[in-house]
């Protein structure tokens, strides 16, 4: 009776152990191997799949990353009121954008959370591109758009532009390497390092030799900008749920 029982149980957990493969696994030789392997219109297939994939992944994103860089180009010139404050302060000249801009770090770390590095870079990559089209396809119909424009000069725009990828490549490195059990150190980092590297290039490359107190205003605007990230943790946080990483990378 036991010898049955034993042979009963053997054969069932031999079902369920095939059960537990694929089916294209009984298939020998496997389809990649087979013939010389996948043929070159299934290679096309597969490419074009997953690159309109990533496409279609990188929408909103990078629509959302493009409509915060344009609300900080707008409100450059938006001064904010600091009477009664110190003096560095009142003279870094900090607008509306300054509290914009670490909107986009996180923007981008939410990105590079859900679908990993080379998704953030593509999205920066993109927003980028997208935006320089729009400046240098028909200048002109920007005005139709926005009734104000700020006074910039093309050296601020360039020095924008510079830091602006310069810093979150830092970000986006420094976030992928700060993930961990505990959910803030990569956002932290990457922030205080976007902060830091976009101070320290786009003070001086816009204002050098024009303002003498840029050391002053890089330094509060970083300080600014670290602040605001800080604040940031708390959405960052509320979205996490909701932007669980995709590729596993130790589920962080």
């Amino acid at each position: 009776m036991r010898a049955t029982e034993y042979r009963i149980s053997s054969t069932a957990f031999e079902a369920e152990a095939y059960r537990a493969h694929r089916g294209e696994d009984a298939v020998w030789p496997p389809a990649e191997r087979a013939y010389g392997g996948a043929s070159e219109a299934d290679e096309k297939r597969r490419r074009a799949a997953a690159l309109g994939l990533a496409v279609a992944r990188l929408i909103v994103p990078v629509a959302l990353l493009l409509v915060l860089l344009w609300a900080a180009y707008l409100y450059a010139d938006a001064l904010l009121p600091l009477n009664g404050w110190p003096v560095p302060i009142r003279n870094a000249g900090l607008a509306l954008s300054d509290l914009v801009l670490p909107g986009a770090w996180y923007c981008i770390h939410l990105t590079n959370r859900r679908y990993g590095p080379g998704y953030s870079f593509a999205q920066l990559l993109a927003a980028m591109v997208i935006s320089l089209a729009v400046i240098l396809v028909n200048p002109a119909s920007i005005d139709q758009w926005v009734i104000t424009m700020p006074a910039i000069t093309g050296r601020t725009v360039l020095s924008f532009g510079a830091a602006l990828l310069a810093a979150n490549f830092v970000g986006i490195t420094f976030f992928d390497a700060a993930r961990g059990p505990r959910w803030w150190t990569a956002p932290l980092a990457a922030s205080f390092t976007a902060s830091l590297v976009f101070s320290a290039i786009y003070y001086p490359a816009a204002f050098a030799g024009v303002d003498e107190r840029w050391t002053d205003s890089a330094v509060v605007h970083f300080v600014v900008f670290f602040g605001m990230s800080v604040l940031l943790l708390i959405p960052y946080w509320l979205l996490r749920p909701a932007m669980r990483p995709i590729n596993g990378m130790n589920g962080f």
